[in-house]
This record gives C-alpha cells, structure tokens and sequence, in this order.
C-alpha cells in the first residue's frame, strides 16, 4: 500500500536547488520522508541523480545501515517493475558504495583518499577507547615529570593555584577537559591562544562587556523570573476563599523586589540588588477558614524561592566587582600557563598518536578539515582546498540527519564540500532542537537554531519546512507533552520558544482506547522497608506492568487494531542505568516480568581486560588481596575457590 505524505511532508521530498531546513518534531515521519527525497532524485526522469553522488549523513552506523537498506528496497521494487532500466541496475550496483554514512565514516573517506595531503602514512588505524585512555595518561605524566624537572616558576605557581598543593590529579583533569573542549573548534590552537586573552581585563569597564559576565547576568535574570513566577503561585493560592490571604501583601512586596532586579543589565547593578534583597517573617496570623494545607504549600513555595535566591547570592556574588577584578588579575598568569600546559599535552600526545600511526576521533575531523580548507597567510582566511572543490563538483547534494546534534568541526567540513560559497545551494539539514541531547559531547544546537530564525517558510535558497505531525503517539499523549514543555521551554531555556511552530500535532489515527492517558506514579519511601528507594520505585512499576498485561491493549502494528498488551510492548527508559537496571532486573524477576537490560560497558570492564589488570597488579606488588584472588580465579591461575579457601591463611588445616 502506498504511503500518504502530508503536504509538508511531500514539500520536503520535492523541493530542489536550494538549502532546506527540516524541523522535523517527533515521530514526524523524518526518516521515511528522507529516504523517500532520496529515492526520488535517483528515480527522477528528467533530472535522475546516481545514488553515489549523493552524501548522507546520518548520526550512528545502525541508521546509515537501516537507510542503506531501505533505499535498496526501493529500488529493488522499482526493479521489479522495470527490469530493464539501465538506470535503476546501475543504482542497484551503486548502492555499496554510496557515501550513506556516519560523519566519522565520511571524515575517514576524505582521509584516506587524501592522506598525502597532510603529510599521514597511509597504513594508520583508529586506536581504541582503552590504547588512548593509556596514552593520554602517559603523555600527561611525562608532561609533568619534565615540567616540575625544569622547576619553571609560572609552571609550579600554576600547580599551586589549580590544585592547592595537594596532588596532581586536579590539575591533569583540568587540563584534559580543556583539551576536549579546545577539540570541539575547528582550530583548537587558535581557540586556545583566544583563551589566554579571557581574563585580561583591565578595569571593572571591561570586565562587565566580557563574554563571562554578560552570560552570568543573563542567566541570574533568568532565574530572578523564575522566582518571581512561583511567588505569583503563591499569590494566586492566597487569594483563594480558603487562600492564607494575610500573606499576600508581603508576597506582593517580594515579588516586586525580584522583578526589579531581574531588569537590571549589569553586573554590578545585580549584585547589588542581591545585596539588597531582604525577605520578611510572615505574618503568623491564625484563621481557621485558612486550609492548612495551602497554608503549608504557598510557606513551601516561598522557601524555594528564598533559597534559589540565597544559592545565586552565594554562587554569583560572593564579591563585588572590584574583588572579582582583582581575582582575575591573580588568577591570569596561572590560566595562561594551564593553558600554555594544554598546547603542550595536544602537541605531545599528537606527536605519540603519529609515532604509533594512530589516529582518534577528534583526529579523524581535523585531519579532514585540514584537507579541505587552508589558512590564506595574508587575509587570515581559510579557503576550499583543491581537494574540496572536486568534492563540492562531485556531490549534488548534501543531506544530513540529526543536525541538532553536529559541532562547529562538522559544521564547516560539510559547508565546505557544499556549493554554497559558489552560489549552488544544495544542503539538507533535518533534525529537531528540542530532542538535542549531546550538549555534553559538545554539540552545537545554536547552529540549528541560527539557521531556524533566519531561514524563510517562503520558497527562496534558504528555506525552512516545519514538520509539526506526530505520526507514533494518540492525542492525549501530544497534549501532555505540549502542556509540559510550553510551561518549562523558551528562548531563554532550550533557545526556542514552544509556540504553534514547535508544538506537536496528531497526525495518525488510532482505534478508540479509554487507558491511553498519561500518568505521573509519585513514589513516596517507606523507611522501615528493607527495600532501597530505587527498588521500591521498580516494585511500584512492576505492579504498574502487571495491571497492563492484565486489563491494557494496545494498537497491534501489523493489523491496525486493539490487541492485549505484551511484555514486548513495554520499555523503561532511565536516566542512567547504572545501578538502577541492576535493581530493577532483580525485582522485575522476582515479580516474574521477564526483562532485558540493555547496557554498554568500556573496555576496562570486559573480563578479559579484568583479568589481565588483576595480574598486572599482582606482578606489581603480589601482597594486594584481591587482584591475588582475581588472578588465581581466572585463566592465569585456574583455582577454585575452594583450591583458594585452603590456601588462605584461615583456611590453614
């Protein structure tokens, strides 16, 4: 049966010839309306596009792998009907070496087609998660033995101040963190030489223009709106016929006072709002029309507020602007050299990386923005390298998946392979801001959001598409998500506002079903259980699944119609599973709910890397207990644990 596109949906696939935006909201359909662009301009009569001269970027290997083959199906159904399409046969045959692909696949393509460019043997391999955890922690302990060997003054001034004098530990943490952080740039030693300049500032002038403090400010006004808004909770309670209306007045006054000191502009103005603040007793006043419990409930929402406020005083403005000047005039020299300290790890560590013909992640980006572009001495400009305008001849268009998600690296290496610096605008951009969740990995979702202000819902060479339908959920849970999220989303929190655009919309139609509500299960400890507070949580969410499989049902995806309720159907989503799975596995099972936990553990927690630690650590001092008995119990010693037993000291006979 042939699938229905939507009119935004269909745009999507037919517009050509210019930069397209997609903000494609949840279960939008995103993924079948790419593929299906895609299977269109291959499949087109009069402008057809062979399959590999399209590059598409997608954010992990398993969508590039369900991609690939859902356009193989495509075609191979095309084929079925056109058997002999020369065009079709040659796509088919295509297809295998299509750049449909991860950035990091994409970077290693540019690579090893152009390693000469970069000076890089060609017999390099990607090092793993473990290799380079070892060789980070290498460089950084040889940096330091040499540092503290030429007893450099700047240097041991800066250990002091980062670490106060303890250990080094402290200060190989900061300088990985920056290390990581300068790797999200493009240039990383040009954002680092930047860095040095931060905390030269002269006068209170310029500290209050300064990046930092602009931040700072924008953000505790932010949060002085915030707590202004649940004081004006507080007042409506009050003004309920069973309302604690005595404690109106004084809300009144203190909603005022943060009001205003939330329209100050700068810094020192704020502090000295803060310094100002003063909060009152409220007025003890009994009434016995006054319902206690919102009584209690407009007292609890007025703590809240005095404590976020007493925090932001304690965390922003423990010191006046002249105190902050003098910190940072201390703290400039030690940041140079911890950053000077960066430089010299990035340069060591690369230096070992080409030494062992290594390469990592951040290596794969750089090397093939380096291939791509090249600083103009005299202009200070980067320009498209040879090697980049053949790319930019070869592909017709650029698509990429998840864009929310990219950095300013991927960011210039794919506008760097696209034609727009030559007036050929053909990049596709498909995500959604509001489900980016790689800040944390250094994710630039602000390029997004750029690109979603400026871009026009009019036909021109930049354009933006909405697409607002969810296609995967019924209408009461839309309506849950969007009441939550145009209270708590804005442009000051997730840099859009949660308006008509961004909300979601039903787009599919489900059979008639009275358990498709949303609820929210408040678990409330009981101290004297012998159970912890994640397992009651998975005892209440046992009970929970229970009465689903029992009374539930759900939309069978095959049939279109209601069926009973499966354990398959369920999924518990975690923040981290780290702890939590293992307790809720454990109850689930004793509950008698069959479960899957799905986790992922690094290389120094597969049991053979295990193993061989243990005996490391034996070789390096046999007197520690444990790895001893690790050792013993694994391949290297083949004990049992009753053999171990008897060797003990207490299992002496």
């Amino acid at each position: 049966m042939a699938v229905e596109f939507t009119k935004e949906q269909q745009k999507v696939i037919d517009l050509r010839d210019r930069n397209i935006l997609v903000s494609a909201a949840a279960g939008s359909g995103k993924t079948a309306v790419l593929v299906e662009r895609i299977i269109q301009m291959i499949l087109d009569e009069k402008k057809p596009v062979d399959i590999d001269r399209l590059l598409v970027v997608t954010f992990t290997n398993a969508a590039a792998a369900e991609m690939r083959e859902r356009i193989g199906r495509a075609i191979d159904r095309k084929l079925e009907q056109q058997p002999d399409n020369a065009h079709l046969q040659k796509q088919a045959a295509l297809l295998h070496n299509a750049q449909i692909t991860t950035i990091d696949s994409f970077c290693l393509f540019v690579i090893r087609n152009n390693f000469n460019d970069i000076g890089l043997d060609p017999g390099f391999r990607v090092a793993d998660e473990g290799e380079l955890k070892l060789m980070k922690q290498d460089v950084l302990t040889e940096l330091l033995e040499s540092k503290y060997g030429e007893k450099d003054e700047h240097f041991l001034d800066c250990v002091e101040y980062f670490t106060g004098g303890s250990n080094d530990r402290a200060l190989e943490e900061y300088i990985e963190k920056l290390y990581e952080f300068s790797m999200s740039n493009p240039w990383p030693e040009d954002w680092l030489f930047e860095r040095k300049k931060d905390y030269d500032v002269q006068t209170e002038a310029e500290m209050e223009e300064s990046s930092f403090c602009r931040y700072l400010v924008n953000y505790v006004k932010v949060c002085l709106k915030e707590c202004a808004d649940s004081l004006s909770k507080g007042i409506a309670l009050t003004l309920r016929p069973d309302g604690p209306y005595f404690y109106g007045v004084l809300l009144e006054k203190e909603r005022e006072m943060l009001e205003k000191a939330s329209q100050q502009e700068r810094f020192e103005a704020l502090a000295s709002a803060f310094e100002a603040m003063r909060f009152d007793r409220l007025p003890s006043k009994k009434d016995e029309t006054v319902d206690p419990d919102c009584r209690e409930l407009v007292k609890q929402l007025r703590n809240e507020v005095k404590k976020q406020i007493q925090d932001l005083k304690e965390d922003c403005f423990p010191l006046s602007c002249a105190q902050v000047l003098k910190r940072m005039h201390m703290a400039k020299r030690p940041a140079e050299t911890l950053i000077d300290l960066v430089l010299l790890f990035k340069k060591m560590l690369d230096e070992k990386k080409r030494r062992e013909n290594v390469i990592d992640f951040h290596d794969m980006e750089h090397f093939a923005l380096n291939i791509l572009l090249k600083k103009d001495e005299e202009s200070g400009q980067y320009e498209a390298t040879a090697a980049a305008r053949e790319y930019r001849q070869f592909f017709q268009e650029i698509l990429i998946d998840e864009y929310q998600d990219s950095n300013l690296v991927q960011e210039l290496l794919l506008q760097s392979i696209s034609g727009e610096e030559e007036g050929r605008f053909n990049r596709f951009m498909v995500g959604d801001v509001k489900q980016s969740i790689y800040k944390f990995r250094l994710a630039r979702p602000e390029l997004f959001i750029e690109k979603y202000n400026c871009y026009t819902k009019v036909d021109s060479c930049r354009q933006r598409i909405d697409l607002h339908k969810n296609f995967r959920s019924r209408k009461k849970v839309i309506d849950s998500i969007n009441s939550l999220f145009c209270r708590i989303m804005g442009q000051n929190f997730g840099g859009i506002e949660y308006d008509d655009d961004a909300s979601l919309y039903p787009g599919a139609v489900y059979p008639e079903n009275d358990q498709d509500g949303t609820e929210i299960l408040l678990v409330e400890k009981d101290k004297e259980s012998s159970l912890s507070a994640r397992e009651q949580e998975a005892l209440v969410i046992a009970d929970r699944i229970k009465r689903l499989i029992r009374e539930a049902k759900v939309t069978d995806k095959e049939t279109g119609s209601l069926r009973p309720v499966r354990y398959g159907d369920i999924v518990i989503l975690l923040r981290t599973a780290s702890g939590w799975a293992e307790d809720f596995k454990k109850i689930f099972e004793k509950e008698g709910i069959p479960a899957y936990v799905s986790s992922r553990t690094g290389y120094f927690q597969a049991a053979e890397v295990r193993e061989l630690m243990q005996l490391l650590r034996v070789l390096n001092n046999p007197l520690q207990d444990i790895p001893l008995f690790g050792t013993m119990k694994s391949f290297f010693g083949g004990f049992t644990e009753e053999e171990i037993e008897k060797l003990s000291p207490e299992g002496e006979h």
